[in-house]
């Protein structure tokens, strides 16, 4: 039966190959295609007898994208994945999968559309993927793997969510006064109506928009609107949950010389209650942020400052909903020791590992590989030791203080650099009237060297990193209630072009956290328990590796990375307890073909 569809599948793109050359105004083929191969080692105690020490393991696949274009007006894309596991022969071990499926169009020239898979986000308090922890600031070497990650997952780069709904977005001009009205909607379902343990449950969309007045290229404002709510009447639930959210964007901006000035904004109140439910509890909240960049020309200088105010209250899921599940195993090596215990996971799961990206905080599938829808209600459990201040973003909620960033790109192309700082407090205290202090300081360079050198034809880029983060409260009557949570992270990345095509790359990253802070643990209806965790975790990946490009969207990498862990203080955030986790650490050989066409 495989075989079957295999060779149908192969008959329908030679057809469809055919059919883009005759009518290729109307019909043409793109898409992606890879091949992954990875071989571990693992190097944990010298009494483990049963962990397997090596594990091979990878993947080839396609995804062919046909875009049909049957009128000036209207594009259909439809995209069929075929992979094969690394092992399989004659058919065994593919799966086909249509990976997303889309119609958009115009209509009289003004409205815009699109039903299907679609791609959207609104503001950072509304609709707003933010990028998982350690994300940001990572070298070259290790960027591979993330890649593809972010690819299967839709992460586009711009914080938008992919969804399945509609979308539509128009706007309106005018002679004086103003220059647009613009306007946008969306609507996406989040899961049908059924029951779980007798229990019934509704229809769940979400939806959301918003209209912007831009006055002129200075001045513009807005108002956004988003409501994750279960349909009434879709199911015998008498119980529906609702989260609406509003709020009001503004941007300003002036020139005066060499230097340009703006102010942008947004402010708004949230909901979150069970209808018909009085036992369950009921959130109302605010936040107000503003921010105020500079820049200044000469210098190549940009220089902002923001603050942000977000109530204990404010929820959001369009715009809190995470990407990384707590309750993610690792897919390699699962469970490690004689105990068979279960591995924790660590900065290489995180930059590697898709079983992290697929699952909810109760560990339940509730999206496919291809598409990570991702909202969901409540607070999602996060991982402080890697992110503490603002796992859910600038709409983490009981957090009030200053942003300050500074960035300088030489106008030789010869370094950039970024340095921002975060001086944050709780709005309340939890389980007691002292406030948390919140710090973190990230300082960022790239150089090109080669540009600082003569006689040099090479591409040589140098990429230095360093992160600190602290959480403090100083509690005198009751010291164990003290937090004094620290996190560090050193990153160091060489790139060096040794021909037009090949690189070298290079880079190493350490990562320590060590203290202890109060983590509040909140369920879907935002019920608060508060457990300690403690952590004295010490990571490090060392990486070297060859990255042959035969163009600009294809090129062939092979890499080797050696990662250690430790973590004498280790807590599960699942159990909410102490256990001991002996250090483990292994190395990996990857070798990855990818070409987009």
């Amino acid at each position: 039966m495989t075989k079957n569809i295999l060779l149908t599948a192969l008959t329908l793109l030679l057809s469809v190959s055919a059919f883009s050359q005759e009518t290729h105004k109307k019909f043409w083929v793109s898409g992606t295609s890879r091949g992954v191969y990875n071989l571990d080692e693992y190097n944990g105690q010298s009494d483990d007898t049963t962990t397997v020490k090596k594990s091979e393991y990878g993947h080839t696949l396609v995804d062919l994208s046909a875009n049909i274009k049957p009128n000036k007006n209207t594009f259909i894309r439809t995209t069929l994945r075929v992979r094969n596991e690394y092992g399989g022969f004659w058919g065994s071990g593919i799966t086909f999968d249509v990976r997303e499926l889309y119609l958009k169009g115009l209509i009289a020239n003004s409205v815009r559309y699109q039903i299907g898979d679609i791609d959207y986000k609104l503001t950072p308090f509304t609709f707003f993927n933010s990028t998982e922890e350690l994300y940001e600031n990572s070298l070259d070497i290790f960027n591979m793997q993330k890649d593809i990650l972010h690819y299967d997952y839709f992460y586009t780069g711009n914080n938008t969510w992919r969804q399945q709904g509609i979308a539509s977005d128009f706007s309106l001009s005018f002679r004086e006064g103003i220059e647009e009205l613009q306007f946008n909607f969306f609507s996406s379902r989040m899961n049908l109506a059924g029951s779980s343990n007798d229990t019934p449950y509704d229809e769940r969309l979400f939806v959301g928009g918003n209209m912007t007045m831009v006055q002129s290229e200075n001045l513009s404002a807005g108002v956004n609107y988003i409501n994750l709510m279960d349909v009434s009447g879709t199911s015998e639930s008498k119980v529906h949950y609702r989260n609406p959210v509003v709020t009001g964007t503004y941007k300003v901006n002036k020139g005066f010389g060499d230097l340009n000035l703006e102010l942008t904004g947004e402010s708004g109140i949230s909901k979150s209650y069970m209808e018909n439910d009085n036992t369950k509890p009921n959130y109302e909240d605010f936040f107000n942020y503003a921010k105020i960049s500079t820049e200044y020309k000469p210098l190549d200088m940009t220089f902002s400052v923001a603050y942000r105010n977000v109530g204990p209250e404010f929820r959001s899921v369009g715009a809190q909903s995470r990407r990384i599940s707590l309750n993610g195993k690792p897919f390699m090596y699962e469970r490690y020791t004689n105990d068979k215990s279960i591995r924790p996971i660590g900065i290489w799961d995180i930059y590697s590992d898709p079983a992290l990206y697929a699952l909810d905080d109760d560990g339940n599938e509730v999206i496919s590989s291809m598409h990570n829808i991702g909202i969901k209600d409540g607070l999602a459990g996060y991982y402080p030791q890697y992110n503490n201040i603002d796992p859910y973003g600038l709409a983490t909620p009981n957090r009030k203080g200053f942003d300050i960033s500074l960035e300088r790109i030489d106008d030789q192309n010869r370094y950039t650099v970024n340095v921002d700082y975060s001086m944050l407090s709780d709005i309340i205290g939890q389980g007691t009237d002292i406030l948390r202090d919140y710090n973190s300081l990230s300082a960022q360079t790239e150089i090109h060297v080669d540009k600082f050198l003569t006689g040099i034809s090479q591409d040589v880029t140098l990429e230095l990193g360093y992160t600190l983060s602290e959480t403090k409260r100083t509690f005198d009557d009751i010291p164990e209630a003290n937090s004094n949570l620290t996190s560090e992270r050193i990153t160091a990345g060489l790139t060096v072009q040794v021909s037009e095509s090949l690189d070298l790359l290079a880079g190493y990253e350490s990562f320590v956290s060590t203290g202890k802070d109060e983590i509040a643990i909140q369920n879907e209806f935002n019920e608060i328990t508060n457990y300690t965790y403690e952590a004295d975790l010490s990571e490090n990946i060392t990486g070297i590796g060859l990255r042959y490009s035969f163009s600009d969207d294809n090129d062939l990498q092979l890499l080797w990375q050696d990662y250690n862990w430790s973590n004498p203080k280790y807590f599960n955030l699942v159990s909410e307890q102490a256990e001991d986790k002996p250090d483990y650490s292994f190395s990996r050989i990857s070798l990855a073909f990818i070409m987009k066409f």
